[in-house]
């Protein structure tokens, strides 16, 4: 269990983090939100490593393109051209439902890789200064960060458990954030809400900074709840990671206010952030390093195992988590009716 502490967080941030590197030739790797910062920079670093597939999303066909595009000139084109249809980047936009439906779609009829998929990194989010609802009727970071990541975690399982062996187990990195130690100071008396999702989604729960952290703490929870489901021994090595504070561009929305520009200005010039390559050692650290057992439904930082929010901890986190996963299982089923089937198949009973 544990607080946000600012000595370590400082000392975190200035250390200097391993590039981990691997044999992952006979892999096929996912990768979302890879058009810029974080996720581009694990891509490259990926693409370098030569696996049997890389699949890199962006929200769009152009930003696809572009980052096949950078991908390719900064790794593969140089090292071995004849394997660079092994980079592949298709759209998928966390916005929409629809998107990651028609994206599992897709993955199912083509067949990348023989439908192999070893390790899926879920590392695209969104940061909003206002409240925004999507077409789906969720506030965008609420389905962006969670909500759409936890379907297609889901929808991708089995892939991921079909691909698997026992000296080799697939994994699934979601990306967190440490704010998630923040993600609670809204969650109380959470045991007289009708609807925790419900509650979250209304426009006067809180504000956008609670709102982010607050998502990030539901995708620590996902992950554990999805994690206590697995069998054993388990064919998936579940995980969240911290990429730290980095120079990207998840925060660009407050540069398009004034009186928010100040803070874009301190997280791209801090000496306390770290470059967007330095952040993706994290990722790749959860995604092809570590002992599957010391990583398993744990949260990473500086690519090392931290204790999570004391929160998770607590008698009130514990029936909220549990709660949190029932609930959003409820909703995805609605939302794509491969859901059920999925978490019958492949999970222990509660």
């Amino acid at each position: 269990m544990a607080r946000f502490n600012v000595i370590q967080f400082i000392r975190e941030q200035w250390k200097t983090l391993p590039v981990c590197s691997g044999d992952v030739s006979s892999k096929a790797i996912m990768l979302t939100g890879t058009n810029v910062g974080v996720g581009l920079e694990a891509a490259v670093h990926f693409a370098g490593m030569k696996p049997q597939l890389l699949l890199a999303t962006c929200r769009d066909e152009e930003k696809c393109k572009r980052t096949r595009e950078v991908v390719l000139e900064r790794t593969v084109l140089d090292n071995y051209p004849e394997d660079s249809t092994k980079v592949a980047s298709w759209p998928l936009n966390l916005n929409t439902f629809d998107s990651v439906r028609e994206f599992a779609d897709r993955f199912a009829a083509e067949a990348l890789a023989g439908a192999q998929l070893n390790i899926l990194v879920a590392n695209a989010g969104v940061y909003m200064q206002s409240y925004t609802k999507t077409r789906d009727g969720w506030e965008l970071m609420l389905q962006v960060n969670y909500l759409s990541t936890a379907l297609l975690s889901i929808l991708m399982l089995p892939y991921l458990i079909k691909s698997s062996n026992v000296d080799s187990p697939s994994r699934l990195v979601v990306v967190s954030s440490l704010g998630h130690y923040f993600g609670s100071r809204k969650l109380t008396g959470t045991d007289k809400w009708t609807s925790i999702l419900g509650t979250i989604n209304d426009e006067n729960f809180c504000g956008s900074i609670d709102r982010y952290v607050l998502s990030k703490l539901l995708d620590v929870m996902f992950i554990r709840e999805l994690v206590a489901r697995l069998p054993e021994p388990t064919p998936v090595v579940a995980c969240t990671v911290n990429p730290g504070f980095c120079r990207s561009r998840l925060f660009r929305d407050t540069e398009t206010k004034w009186y928010t520009r100040p803070f874009a200005s301190f997280l791209n010039y801090s000496p306390l952030s770290r470059t967007s390559e330095e952040g993706s050692r994290t990722l790749l650290h959860a995604a092809i390093g570590g002992e599957d057992s010391a990583i398993h439904g744990r949260y990473l930082s500086g690519c090392e195992v931290l204790e999570e929010s004391s929160y998770l901890f607590t008698p009130e986190g514990k029936a909220f988590s549990g709660r949190l996963w029932t609930e959003t299982v409820d909703l995805l089923s609605k939302v794509d009716n491969r859901v059920p089937g999925i978490i019958k198949q492949n999970l222990r009973v509660d």
